[in-house]
């Protein structure tokens, strides 16, 4: 072996005493301990129940959602009761001669209000009704 040869394998063996002496190899280095993994697994436990508990407060006490499926017929039915109630007002005359015939234009305005009111109330997202 020349000279420069055993330079290397010298420095190649010091710095594997160097490795050696600053990096602790054990089974484990560098893993994240197992007691972190719970404590982490129960804090995200902890954020969904809180965020279960929030979803469960907006809920008005006596209410439930109403379903997709069930508030879009409703919404159907009432656009198609606005209808019929809209040709109604349409037939009457401009003129009212008789007080019968005043007040069953109002009742049908008032109707036609109440409708609007639920069309209104059913066309958003999130619905909460009585059980």
């Amino acid at each position: 072996m020349d000279n420069s040869q055993a330079v290397k394998v010298r420095n190649r063996d010091d710095q594997k005493e160097r490795e050696k002496t600053l990096l602790p190899t054990h089974k484990n280095f560098g893993k994240v301990p197992s007691y972190i993994h719970k404590y982490n697994r129960a804090r995200e436990d902890a954020e969904i129940q809180r965020m279960v508990e929030e979803e469960r407060a907006k809920i008005p006490p006596g209410t439930r959602l109403m379903p997709d499926e069930e508030r879009l017929d409703t919404l159907k039915d009432l656009q198609e009761s606005r209808k019929e109630i809209n040709t109604a007002l349409e037939k009457l005359p401009v003129v009212s001669k008789t007080l019968a015939m005043d007040k069953h234009k109002k009742d049908l305005e008032d109707k036609m209000a109440r409708i609007d009111r639920a069309i209104e109330t059913f066309s958003k997202k999130v619905v909460y009704v009585a059980f």
